[in-house]
């Protein structure tokens, strides 16, 4: 690793000494987004109602939502499966990793390692697809 240049010795990846990357935060903001969209369309709030009478209909809100979940959820099918539990389990249903461990099958210390790519995988389908 080259001195203060924050590359590995390849000089192709930024070294992130254990914090996360801008694309992974990023990933992890478009999980949190696509749970709670797709829980307002499963509940069918299309609209907040913030007052009485009649109102204009934003048809363009539930479509866009829509369009959000459905794009969300073409990235990451894109992932391996394994890749896909490990996300969901960890920030779609916030468990912690003994849980996960147990929910799996894999060992606490593989999740450890296996979750990075997992978040480094989806930031690069996201970044292809233009929704990150």
């Amino acid at each position: 690793m080259g001195a203060g240049t924050g590359v590995d010795r390849k000089g192709n990846r930024p070294v992130t000494a254990g914090r996360l990357t801008p694309d992974e935060n990023l990933a992890i903001l478009r999980i949190h987004q696509w749970a709670v969209d797709r829980a307002a369309l499963h509940t069918a709030k299309a609209t907040q109602y913030s007052r009485e009478g009649w109102r204009e209909r934003r048809a363009r809100d539930a479509d866009a939502r829509l369009v959000r979940v459905i794009d969300f959820e073409r990235a990451l099918a894109a992932l391996s499966n394994e890749h896909q539990s490990l996300l969901m389990l960890t920030y779609r249903e916030r468990q912690p990793q003994d849980t996960i461990a147990k929910l799996t099958g894999i060992s606490v210390r593989a999740i450890a390692y296996k979750l990075p790519l997992a978040r480094k995988a989806l930031a690069d389908v996201l970044d292809r697809l233009d929704l990150l």
